[in-house]
Formats: structure tokens, sequence, C-alpha cells
């Protein structure tokens, strides 16, 4: 049985950066380094046209990281997937919220 892990949403401001930090765990729950890792992000852009982003994660000790930034996203929900190298099936998903940048006057 695979465990997967949900979050979400989480609110950034349009044209920010979503810094994900990803350790990927075993059916026993014990801390495996697979050969790799992505993380799929689906959204609406600015042109309203649904769009599919793949980031490769990039490995640091355990952990596996990557950035999206949402400059070309919508206002609206963004979903992401991350998966390892070594199998298709998910092992973390969850929302980001693009929200409207607020004005700094």
């Amino acid at each position: 049985m695979t465990v997967v892990y949900n979050s979400g949403p989480v609110n950034i401001e349009q044209g920010n950066s979503a810094n994900f930090t990803v350790e990927f765990l075993d059916s026993n729950r014990a801390l495996t380094v697979p050969s790799g890792g992505t993380l799929t992000i689906s959204y609406t852009n600015t042109s309203n046209v649904a769009t599919s982003e793949t980031i490769t994660l990039t490995e640091s000790n355990s952990f596996f990281t990557g950035t999206w930034s949402s400059t070309s996203a919508s206002l609206g929900l963004a979903t992401w997937v991350a998966v390892t190298d070594d199998s298709t099936d998910t092992q973390a998903t969850g929302q980001i919220r693009v929200l409207q940048r607020q004005s700094t006057l």
C-alpha cells in the first residue's frame, strides 16, 4: 500500500515562486533515496490554456528540491504531483492557490 502525502492549498501571489522540498518514504515509512524525482504542476496559464510543467528535482542528501514560478499562471488553483524516477506511483500531491498580487501603495 502506498501512502500518499496530501498538501494544500497553499497560497502564493501571482509572480512569486514556490519552493519544494521532498523526502521520499517507502511502504514501511522508512526514508528512501530514489535515483531521482520529478514534480509535475498543472495549472491554467494567463492565456487561459491548461498547462502542465515538469520540474526535475535536485538531490541534496536525502532531500529533493525544486522551484516553480507562478509568473505565467492565472489566478486559481495549481495541482502538483511528486513521483520518483523509479516508479510512476504518486508519492505526494497538493495544491497551490495563485492569488492576485497585493498593492504596495
